[in-house]
């Protein structure tokens, strides 16, 4: 599955510089879909937002996927949050950019199509910055 081979990847040893811009422990600051309540900050979430088939040949619908992906993240300032986006967004389309995730999933992110800041909101101890990510990328899930 996407999400969780994602998460793997990016708690993972060889994704350090997105680690020193959450500056917590990895496995405390990535979420997949909805944040815990009170999470340390800064923290990521992570949605897949569309994942139609690629396409479909005269043998049928492709095993490849179409997928976008969706990166929030949050922090307590509004450049705190730019750093662990771009940090997520360099990793991902330079850094690693293609081949299998943990869970066997394989992946080939080939466009930012979403890179911006998002308004503030309150939370329970103050503001809350996020910076919204898109990714665009072809992936075939593990079997």
């Amino acid at each position: 599955m996407l999400l969780p081979g994602l998460f793997s990847q990016l708690t993972s040893p060889a994704a350090i510089a997105v680690q020193k811009a959450l500056a917590s422990p990895p496995e405390l600051a990535v979420f997949i879909t909805a944040a815990t309540k009170q999470p340390p900050r800064p923290f990521l979430v992570m949605n897949r937002v569309g994942a139609p088939p690629a396409g479909a040949t005269q043998d049928g619908i492709s095993q490849l996927i179409d997928g976008e992906v969706q990166f929030d993240s949050y922090a307590d300032t509004p450049q705190a949050a730019e750093t662990l986006s771009h940090a997520v967004r360099d990793y991902l389309m330079t850094t690693f950019n293609a081949g299998a995730l943990p869970d066997g999933t394989t992946i080939q992110f080939v466009d930012v199509t979403m890179d911006h800041d998002e308004p503030y909101e309150e939370g329970g101890m103050g503001y809350l910055y996020r910076a919204l990510l898109r990714l665009k990328a072809f992936y075939t899930e593990a079997s």
